[in-house]
């Protein structure tokens, strides 16, 4: 076998998202602004220049705290929320635990190192693990041999920098790692430095690709 490590994206990949919830509820809380006002939370369509994709961003790279970032699109939206009601609605993103693939990737533990690296954000990563112990009674880190995720890392897919920690801290030569996104800029940054890529376009493909790997 080629591969040694495989390393999968969260959303898209093993956690279900669909991102219009959240833009469809901040749209309607704040006196129905155009859903375009919030296309920013939906991180396959952000368009360059847009000061609150920059506000994101900054959040998934831990640049900036929960709280400014809160008061931020707070402001913009122009209501009223509790830090509660705030993160429920950020939270919407979030359907679920694609429990078809994890069990997929689960069987693959006794052949391969398997990581996660995730563009994400406190909020998220705190509601996404709670599903995980709900699920299963543990968390993706208790599970995967290493979970990089970009706000610890103070960088995101697809910048050079975030590869180059993971090829430094997984103990895997670039040759040997084979990573899962369902972003196409991603794959191609992370061949870029040397590392080979499956673009997951739909999960039926995801779970053959990933049964013929057992």
């Amino acid at each position: 076998m080629k591969y040694k490590c495989l390393i999968f994206d969260l959303g898209g990949v093993i956690i279900n998202i669909n991102p219009s919830r959240t833009i469809n509820e901040f749209s309607r809380i704040s006196n129905n602004k155009p859903s375009n006002e919030f296309e920013f939370i939906d991180y396959r369509f952000l368009k360059k220049g847009l000061k609150k994709k920059n506000i994101f961003f900054e959040f998934e790279k831990g640049s900036i705290k929960e709280e400014f970032f809160r008061n931020e699109i707070i402001k913009n939206l122009n209501v009223k929320l509790d830090n509660n009601e705030f993160n429920r609605i950020w939270n919407l993103v979030i359907l679920n635990i694609n429990t078809d693939v994890l069990e997929s990737i689960f069987k693959l533990r006794n052949r391969f190192s398997l990581m996660v690296l995730s563009n994400t954000n406190s909020i998220h990563k705190n509601y996404f693990e709670k599903l995980m112990v709900n699920e299963y009674g543990y968390g993706f880190n208790k599970f995967f041999d290493k979970v990089f995720y970009s706000h610890e890392m103070f960088c995101r897919k697809p910048e050079k920098k975030i590869y180059e920690m993971v090829i430094d801290e997984c103990g895997y030569r670039p040759s040997d790692i084979l990573f899962f996104d369902d972003m196409k800029e991603n794959i191609t940054s992370a061949k870029l430095n040397g590392i080979d890529g499956y673009h997951v376009e739909n999960k039926k493909d995801l779970i053959n690709y990933i049964s013929s790997l057992i």
